[in-house]
């Protein structure tokens, strides 16, 4: 089953991206991680 999820960065919460995924938890990890392209600016901090 796949999931549409939407993520606001911690430290900047005007900061947004919206995804698709069959496991949460490890796309979180990866978003976090700095593996998207989309969310990998070190100055948005975590996810």
């Amino acid at each position: 089953m796949f999931y549409v999820y939407l993520i606001k960065s911690i430290s900047h919460p005007e900061q947004k991206y919206i995804g698709q995924t069959d496991d949460l938890k490890k796309r979180l990890t990866q978003h976090n991680a700095g593996y998207s392209i989309h969310t990998e600016n070190i100055n948005l901090g975590n996810w």
